[in-house]
């Protein structure tokens, strides 16, 4: 999904590209930003976060009012180091969302002390055995509670369907595939309960609700897709009496969440063609002039495109959100954080925490479960007791056993064992004072 601007010959192209909602936004935008370079048709995109467009050696001409998914990957791994999870599994789907997420999130982790205790990956083709048979592989990793999810929204629903199934808890961490989605949880709500999930930030644009919800048939006959929505939206043909007589303002309208960048999509287009016509045209110029036509969409990109930069349209008065763009195309990263639980005999997802740049959690109202109401460990290896000493493998810093802390024990070091107070600290400062 994207808005597109030709190398502007004397005619425009469709504002838009005419793709199917249901697809998944990070499936095919490779493949089109691929085409129109060929062309130096720059591509403005409100819906596909994949990593991988931010390379300009492949999509010169990609820009994205969304961020791409190393940002997320980045938020998860910050929330896992807030709650010191330091040994969690990973499930993603198969595919560039869930793949090149789940990559970005082992990087982040990596450079964290976080490790990975198994990593699994789920598939559409995949049935209910093969769903268990993840949970299973999960449940092996007994001290790993936390799993990190990197997956669409129906591979996290058949994990929870599969985990309530086997009586499994496991503190989730999701991406945006799982988002603040009821469809995801439903049925499954104990399974989801403790998840933490995060969605990109956006606001609802009341100005859109007011003007979809007055759309009918018979006044928006440019969308060719419309009728076929109306029918299925209200399970009726219209070539029945009384099919046309339904209201969009009936029943609940909820607002997809990435309406907010598509209208901020359109408004970057045209700023930039504004500023361009500035910068080229005479000042009383109103329309495109002639010196903006034949231009190159390398200029359009590289001089307008990206140093467009403007305050969102239709924002809540209380909220500041500035559109532009990096140099490689990319929008800032900001996600709100959400946790599951439950409110007055009501699951809920209740936003504690938002990402911009930086974690901020308010941790005050999330309701822990379990023994003593605090975060659940995810460790390797317990904390070593008194008089115990931390044997480790070599390059490896999540997992260890602890041996007893013993006069002349090969494995105290110096700073171990005057930490647990160990006996073996007489040793050491017998063998000081003899030096």
């Amino acid at each position: 999904p994207s808005f597109l601007l030709p190398s502007l010959p004397p005619h425009f192209l469709s504002p838009s590209l005419p793709i199917r909602p249901s697809l998944p936004p990070s499936l095919f935008p490779h493949q089109v930003a691929n085409l129109l370079r060929l062309f130096q048709i720059p591509q403005i995109s409100y819906a596909s976060t994949s990593a991988k467009l931010s390379d300009k050696s492949r999509y010169d001409y990609f820009a994205r009012t969304v961020p791409p998914d190393f940002y997320q990957a980045k938020a998860i791994a910050e929330i896992l180091r807030y709650f010191n999870w330091t040994y969690v599994s990973t499930v993603a789907s198969e595919g560039d969302y869930g793949e090149t997420g789940i990559d970005a999130f082992q990087q982040e982790a990596r450079a964290r002390q976080i490790c990975i205790a198994t990593s699994a990956k789920v598939s559409r083709s995949m049935n209910r055995f093969s769903y268990d048979q993840v949970i299973r592989s999960l449940q092996q990793k007994s001290n790993a509670k936390v799993v990190i999810l990197f997956t669409r929204s129906e591979d996290a629903r058949e994990l929870l369907v599969a985990a309530a199934r086997m009586n499994s808890t496991f503190t989730w961490v999701a991406s945006d595939g799982w988002g603040a989605q009821e469809s995801v949880v439903r049925g499954s709500e104990t399974a989801a309960e403790g998840a933490f999930t995060i969605e990109l930030a956006s606001y609802p644009i009341r100005e859109f609700a007011d003007y979809f919800t007055k759309l009918n048939p018979y006044t928006n006959t440019r969308n060719p897709w419309f009728r076929e929505f109306w029918e299925h939206r209200f399970d009726c043909s219209l070539t029945e009496p009384g099919c046309s007589e339904h209201s969009l303002r009936d029943g609940k309208f909820e607002q997809e969440s990435k309406i907010m960048f598509v209208v901020n999509a359109v408004y970057a287009m045209a700023h930039a063609l504004h500023n361009m016509r500035q910068a080229v045209c005479l000042p009383n110029a109103t329309k495109i002039c002639d010196a903006m036509k034949p231009g190159t969409g390398k200029r359009f990109y590289r001089d307008f495109i990206l140093k467009a930069k403007f305050d969102a349209p239709f924002r809540p008065a209380d909220t500041e959100n500035m559109v532009r763009f990096d140099a490689y195309g990319d929008s800032l990263g900001r996600y709100n954080i959400f946790h599951y639980h439950k409110e007055e005999d009501k699951y809920v997802y209740r936003k504690v925490g938002y990402w911009a740049q930086g974690l901020i959690l308010n941790t005050s109202q999330v309701p822990w479960r379990g023994p003593g109401e605090g975060p659940p460990t995810s460790q390797c290896s317990d904390p070593c007791r008194k008089n115990e000493v931390k044997s480790m493998q070599p390059g490896d810093v999540c997992c260890w056993i602890c041996i007893p802390c013993q006069v002349r024990h090969p494995q105290a070091s110096r700073e171990e064992c005057k930490r647990l107070f160990c006996h073996c600290v007489v040793y050491l400062l017998l063998v000081s004072s003899s030096l």
